[in-house]
C-alpha cells in the first residue's frame, strides 16, 4: 500500500508546486503585455485577458485547489505513517510534510512564478479549467466574505495597480498603431521625469542672471523690463550673490520713477539645489511667487530658478519674440 501512497504523495506536491507557481505568475504578469499579445490575435494571450477581467475568482479557485491537493497529501502522509510506525509515526509525517509543503508547495515555485511572471501565458487554458471547475465553492465564499465585510462596515473595493513602466509600454503602443502622436508620448514621458529632476538642473546661474540693484530706480527697472522682455527681476544688495528680495515690474506703476525698487520689493523663496522640481511647483503655487533662489548649504547664492524654467521642463523651451531677437 505505501508503494503505491509515496508515488501519489509526490504527484501531489507537484502539483501544489503547480498551483502556487500558476498563482503568482497570474498576480505579477504585466497586463499592458497581455493585452499586446492579445491583440496579435494569441489565444493563451486572449484567454488571460479575460481571466484578468476576475483576478479574484481565478486566485480563489487555485488557492481552493491547492489547499485540497496539500490537505490530500499530508492525510495520506499520516495514515501511511500511522499504518508503518504507529502513533509516533503522525508526528513525523506531519513535520516531514509540513517542511516538503513549505519548500516545494510554497517558497520555491512562489519564487519562481514571481519571477517568470510569463509562465501565466503558458497554464491560461489551465487556469481557466480550475475557476471553472471550483467556480461555486468560489462564489460561495466570495458571498461569505462580501457578507461579512458588510456586517464590518466595510465595502469591498476592487484595486488597480498600473505602474509607470506598464503607461510607457502603453504609450509605446499607441505611437506604433497611430492612435499617440509621438510629441504625446514625448510629453507623458517628461512628466514622469519631472519628479526626478533637481533645481540644480534648471536654474539660471549667478553669471547669467539679469536684475536690479537695491537702489536703481523705478524707471530703470521699467526700461530694463522693456529691454529683456522679462517682468521680474532678483534685487541685488552688496553683489549678486546677496539677493534681498525680486521686484515686479506691474508693482512698479504709477510711482515714481526716481523710487529706489527696493521700496516697492517683494519676498524671494530660498530653496536647496537638490530639492526636487515639482516640489518647487507646488512650493511657488502655494505662496504665489513666480521665482526662487538656489541657496547651497554654506548659504551661497549660486542662481536662481522661475516658474518659466519650471514649465519647460515639461512642454520644452518657450521662446518669445524677445528670444527670437
Amino acid at each position: 500500500m505505501w508503494l503505491i501512497a509515496l508515488p501519489v504523495i509526490a504527484l501531489l506536491i507537484l502539483l501544489s508546486s503547480f498551483f502556487a507557481a500558476a498563482e503568482m505568475a497570474f498576480v505579477s504578469v504585466d497586463r499592458i503585455k497581455v493585452r499586446e499579445e492579445s491583440v496579435k490575435g494569441k489565444k493563451n494571450a486572449i484567454l488571460l485577458e479575460k481571466l484578468l477581467e476576475s483576478p479574484d475568482e481565478v486566485v480563489s479557485a487555485v488557492v481552493v485547489c491547492n489547499n485540497l491537493v496539500n490537505i490530500t497529501a499530508s492525510i495520506l502522509a499520516g495514515t501511511i505513517a500511522t499504518y508503518l510506525l504507529g502513533n509516533i509515526g503522525l508526528g513525523i509525517a506531519t513535520a516531514v510534510m509540513t517542511s516538503l509543503i513549505v519548500i516545494f508547495g510554497e517558497v520555491i515555485p512562489k519564487a519562481y512564478g514571481i519571477n517568470n511572471a510569463q509562465f501565466a501565458f503558458k497554464v491560461s487554458r489551465h487556469l481557466h479549467l480550475i475557476r471553472t471547475i471550483f467556480y461555486p465553492i468560489v462564489k460561495a465564499f466570495t458571498v461569505i466574505s462580501d457578507a461579512f465585510l458588510k456586517i464590518m462596515g466595510k465595502e469591498k473595493r476592487g484595486k488597480l495597480i498600473v505602474t509607470e513602466e506598464e503607461i510607457k509600454t502603453l504609450m509605446d503602443l499607441g505611437v506604433q498603431n497611430g492612435t499617440i502622436k509621438k510629441d504625446e508620448q514625448e510629453l507623458v514621458e517628461e512628466i514622469f521625469d519631472f519628479d526626478e529632476t533637481e533645481a540644480k538642473e534648471v536654474y539660471v546661474p549667478v553669471k547669467q542672471m539679469v536684475g536690479l540693484w537695491e537702489n536703481e530706480t523705478v524707471e530703470e527697472l521699467i526700461n530694463k523690463s522693456i529691454k529683456t522682455g522679462h517682468s521680474r527681476f532678483p534685487i541685488y544688495m552688496g553683489n549678486k550673490e546677496e539677493i534681498a528680495g525680486m521686484v515686479h515690474v506691474k508693482d512698479a506703476l504709477l510711482k515714481d520713477k526716481n523710487m529706489p525698487v527696493k521700496e516697492i520689493m517683494r519676498e524671494i523663496i530660498k530653496i536647496s539645489p537638490k530639492m526636487k522640481v515639482d516640489d518647487v511647483l507646488r512650493k511657488m503655487q502655494r505662496m504665489k511667487l513666480h521665482m526662487a533662489v538656489i541657496q547651497s548649504k554654506e548659504g551661497k547664492i549660486i542662481g536662481l530658478v522661475t516658474m518659466e524654467d519650471l514649465i519647460e521642463e515639461i512642454f520644452g523651451e518657450i521662446r518669445d519674440e524677445h528670444d527670437m531677437k
